[in-house]
């Protein structure tokens, strides 16, 4: 697909504004996101580390980030986070979270879904400018 189509597909996403509804561990706990995460990959180097644990990351999106862990009783939906390292590639954002949705995964484990709040503009733009870059890799390979 050349980048026409790769701007085609996330001009219709924007339009649409895509809505994914999420179910969290009691249905008030549902999240409604407007922004396509990217599936994390060798192409998509993101790494976290929370507290001074390493979590496994599962995607991406310009304002929070998916983990998954084999403990359901990590995290619960509403927790405040404020040591969260985010490895972008080689650049390391300091931020602070909160826990949106703990979803179980078929699988085993937990999804946990985290809204991130950046410490500047500057990681803020970049961690925008980053996402933005991953999702056109992403959608070049479909």
């Amino acid at each position: 697909m050349g980048s026409k189509g790769v701007e085609s597909i996330l001009s219709e996403l924007e339009e649409f504004e895509e809505i994914l509804t999420l179910k969290g561990l009691s249905p008030e706990e549902n999240v409604v996101r407007k922004s396509f995460r990217v599936p994390v990959d060798e192409d998509t180097p993101v790494r976290v580390t929370i507290g001074g644990s390493a979590l496994s990351v599962a995607n991406v999106s310009e304002g929070g980030i998916g983990l998954t862990d084999e403990r359901a009783d990590r995290f619960s939906p509403g927790d405040k986070l404020t040591d969260v390292q985010i490895h972008y590639g080689e650049r390391s954002i300091q931020a602070r979270a909160v826990i949106r949705h703990a979803t179980p995964l078929e699988e085993g484990g937990v999804l946990y879904g985290l809204a991130l709040e950046f410490q500047s503009e500057e990681d803020r733009l970049f961690v925008e400018d980053f996402v933005q870059k991953a999702r056109e890799r992403f959608f070049a390979k479909q």
